[in-house]
């Protein structure tokens, strides 16, 4: 809730605080001494448009400010996460833009609404107020008709999400085809060319040496048989035998003698087993002019494919398992726009069907709030006016998230006249008394914290002015009980009565200049105000007995 406003150098206000309590809170003020200012700074702090006029003359700079305690749902992102209050405020600045503040940041104005609009409606006389907008009608509406449609409305919205998002798939894959039919292609034909190589990541790995091989054939055989020559017995194997003999009939038992007499016969060994092994190598070797052929034909192959597909053939085989990933995706995309008309249609047919549903608890609901409306309005002076709540199919049969009705609040405000919308049916002071029967009707389902009413009063008097007070008072009692700040800028003492709190405005002079200042009054000084408002003295002891009557009246009425 709203828990200061301060105001500085804002039309005849040179600076003014007011400290805010829940319950009804009244301005009042003689006219002229700047009490709707009140008004006009809260409107500064919900976005509205700034007007340079406003700006104090001789000050540069107007600024509204406000402290709300708790943070306002929507405002976490600007304090900190243990912040108890968030201050927002707004700079009219004679020459030069306005700038906006939340919690002592530059913001854009838009956030100001964000922050704040959902939690503080004002209903003045020159503004298109809140309820005058579509949309707010229809939430109203809706939440007026109870659980019941609540939960119509919910699998409503539910299944236009279903028949939206199949629509949009439709509706994509639609666009698509072309692109996706010319995707498929060349998929295919990469995936049937990579199969047709039946690749083999390890086969294919040692290619190259089975060429370097095939190509070397000859020499390598011709290579092995001069080697092993060599090695045998004509080549390296004779002299190592006469060195093994000669050191065997070295009779010494020196084991140094035995130790080198191990090793040359071992080497000879060696020399033998490495002869045949090099025989046997160069006899193995396959000079097949076919089979060269045949690798350096599989090798071109290969080398097409790690060119479009990747650095190896453990590269090209990931390659082709994505391919078929992605095929398996577009081939069910293409499966799924088969029947996507279909389902498209038949969940339009259910959208519809519960369309249909919400209109008639819409068309329900609006019976019982134009009734109930209607009585509020004989109450605030207006026994003549006719409330009406309209639900219409939107044009073309549109269904939108939020339904397929146009919800309009109407109203006759004398017999014989058409209904029209609200904004355009009436005067300003009859607007707010509209909008004030609106409120009350609809006071235990609105979650607006706080509401404002400017000069709601205009018109009336006597026991019409208690009646309203009454209903502003009702209002201080929100959804599910919870408590409501109600602000409202009166002349009427009846109003005034019904008070939690209540501050005055007045206009004197200050060296030489017109200087408007605000006090709260004292519970003890309300019934000397309340008769300085009928019009009397506040000493003359009618006045007074006038004063306490009115006060009386009013707690008996809030008590019953």
């Amino acid at each position: 809730m709203l828990e200061e406003l301060a105001i500085t150098g804002l039309g005849v206000i040179e600076q003014a605080t007011l400290e805010l309590s829940p319950g009804l809170t009244v301005v009042t003020g003689e006219t002229g001494a700047g009490k709707t200012l009140v008004v006009t700074a809260l409107e500064l702090l919900l976005g509205a448009r700034a007007d340079t006029s406003l700006v104090r003359t001789g000050v540069s700079t107007a600024i509204a400010s406000a402290v709300v305690r708790p943070v306002p749902a929507g405002a976490e992102a600007w304090v900190d996460a243990d912040a108890d209050e968030l201050i927002v405020s707004r700079e009219l600045r004679a020459e030069g833009r306005s700038r906006a503040r939340v919690a002592g940041t530059l913001a854009p104005v838009s956030a100001l609404a964000e922050v704040l609009g959902r939690h503080v409606e004002v209903h003045a006389q020159h503004e298109h107020v809140r309820l005058a907008r579509p949309e707010v009608q229809r939430a109203l509406l809706d939440r007026s008709a109870g659980d019941p449609h609540a939960r119509t409305l919910a699998r409503y919205r539910g299944a236009h999400t279903r028949w939206r998002e199949l629509s949009d798939r439709r509706d994509r894959l639609a666009a698509d085809a072309r692109e996706r039919a010319r995707e498929l292609d060349r998929l295919r034909a990469e995936v049937a060319e990579i199969d047709e190589a039946a690749l083999d990541a390890d086969a294919d790995a040692s290619i190259d040496l089975d060429l370097e091989l095939l190509a070397n054939a000859e020499d390598l055989q011709l290579g092995a048989v001069e080697a092993a020559a060599a090695l045998g017995a004509e080549g390296a194997g004779e002299p190592l035998g006469v060195a093994v003999a000669a050191l065997r009939r070295l009779a010494v038992d020196d084991p140094a003698l035995v130790d080198l007499t191990a090793r040359a016969d071992a080497l000879a060994a060696e020399a033998t087993e490495l002869a045949v092994d090099v025989r046997t190598y160069g006899e193995d070797v396959d000079a097949d002019p076919e089979r060269l052929a045949d690798l350096q034909a599989r090798k071109a192959v290969l080398q097409a494919l790690t060119r479009k597909y990747g650095s190896d053939v453990a590269a090209v085989l990931a390659y082709a398992e994505e391919a078929r990933a992605r095929l398996a995706v577009l081939e069910a995309a293409e499966a799924d726009a088969g029947d996507l008309d279909d389902r498209v249609a038949a969940t339009h047919a259910e959208v519809a069907a519960l369309a249909d549903d919400v209109r008639r608890g819409r068309r329900h609901a609006a019976d019982a709030l134009a009734t109930t409306v209607d009585g509020h309005l004989a109450d605030l002076g207006m026994p003549h006016a006719s409330f009406q709540v309209e639900v219409e199919p939107l044009d073309g049969g549109e269904l939108t998230a939020d339904g397929g009705d146009r919800v309009t609040f109407l109203l006759a405000p004398n017999p014989g006249e058409p209904p029209r919308p609200i904004a355009q049916a009436a005067s300003g002071g009859e607007r707010s008394r509209v909008s004030l029967a609106v409120e009350v009707a609809l006071a235990d389902v609105d979650e607006v914290e706080v509401l404002v009413f400017d000069e709601v009063d205009a018109g009336i008097g006597g026991a019409t002015a208690m009646a309203v007070g009454e209903k502003l008072a009702r209002l201080t009692t929100g959804a599910e009980g919870r408590p409501r700040q109600v602000l409202c800028v009166t002349h009427l003492a009846q109003l005034a009565a019904f008070a939690d709190v209540h501050h005055v405005v007045e206009k004197g002079l200050s060296g030489g200049r017109t200087v408007t200042t605000t006090r709260r009054v004292a519970e003890d000084d309300r019934v000397a105000e309340l008769a300085r408002m009928l019009g009397g003295e506040a000493t003359a002891a009618a006045g007074l007995e006038h004063a306490r009557e009115l006060l009386s009246r009013a707690t008996e009425r809030r008590a019953s």
